[in-house]
């Protein structure tokens, strides 16, 4: 079960990067193309790793890597561009929300992997946890109010995580964790790259390189420092676990993020910002509540 202990490790790094993520989008790269090229261009890290366990895997295992880091590169820009025009409180729950169901069944259908009893009635007490914990008010109303291109553009980015995360345990089930995490940070740069083929996306991106601030890049490294820690420990959670049930995990982020909210909604409104009547309160509340029973249920 240290899948279970680095997950939740992970996810509390991922909150932290998401609060960042946001102050980055809203008033420092408001560029959705500009910042998901930020974001993976940081996988030509990997090469560091080379003397440490590096070796050429079978085709199979290569192609699903480069598969792995292309599809997450293109998620995240999806992600990015929904997160920068929508409510933060629609887009994150709603992603994060569906991500784990198609996890679920990509990993079903391609990986074989099997559920326990107890292992499934966690995943559904966590997905709906994080699924009411990320919603103020009437989440019914939300969803039905929300422009059709919304809610499929963020499936179809729910669809994409999934995939690229079903790959990601393709890749480890066939070889050791350090190198296949090389290969899937050369998938990422590659994605990275094809983010450059666009000419007035491209323009963007090397334009911001002209105009670097201290403030910029200082709360940037802070976020990307939590992104890549949360990123290592996920990935070698889906190493030695289910991946439905790491992904699932993902929940206990929303309550995470709840307690930033609380923290910083008053110092910072401006950058993040949530309601905090009783109601709302409540209802964050009984959703940790079930994400708790979630997580004790896969201790049993």
């Amino acid at each position: 079960m240290n899948w279970l202990y680095i997950g939740l490790a992970a996810y509390f790094l991922n909150a932290v990067s998401f609060v960042v993520s946001k102050a980055m989008l809203t008033e420092l790269i408001p560029d959705a193309w500009t910042y998901t090229f930020y974001v993976n261009i940081v996988g030509a890290l990997t090469v560091f790793l080379i003397p440490f366990g590096f070796f050429v895997p079978s085709p199979a295992v290569i192609a699903a890597s480069f598969a792995s880091g292309v599809t997450y590169v293109f998620a995240l820009l999806l992600f990015y561009k929904l997160l920068r025009r929508e409510e933060a409180s629609q887009i994150v729950p709603l992603t994060g929300g569906m991500t784990p169901l198609f996890v679920f069944i990509m990993a079903s259908i391609f990986l074989g992997e099997l559920l326990t009893a107890n292992q499934i009635v966690g995943f559904i007490l966590i997905v709906l946890g994080g699924f009411i914990v990320a919603h103020e008010g009437s989440w019914r109303k939300r969803i039905w109010n929300m422009e059709a291109k919304v809610f499929w553009g963020a499936a179809l980015a729910a669809v994409l995580f999934g995939a690229s995360q079903v790959l990601m345990k393709f890749v480890f089930d066939n070889g050791p964790f350090l190198n296949g995490f090389i290969w899937r940070g050369f998938g990422a740069v590659l994605g990275a790259a094809l983010l450059l083929l666009p000419a007035k996306p491209r323009q963007r991106i090397f334009g911001s390189f002209r105009h670097p601030s201290i403030k910029t890049e200082s709360i940037f490294v802070v976020g990307q420092i939590a992104a890549l820690a949360s990123f290592v420990l996920v990935n070698y959670a889906f190493s030695l676990g289910p991946v439905s049930l790491v992904n699932a995990l993902s929940g206990v982020q929303y309550a995470f993020l709840f307690g930033f909210i609380v923290f910083l909604s008053k110092r910072h409104p401006a950058i993040l910002k949530e309601p905090l009547q009783p109601p709302v309160v409540r209802q964050k509340i009984w959703s940790i509540v079930l994400i708790t029973a979630g997580v004790f249920a896969l201790f049993i």
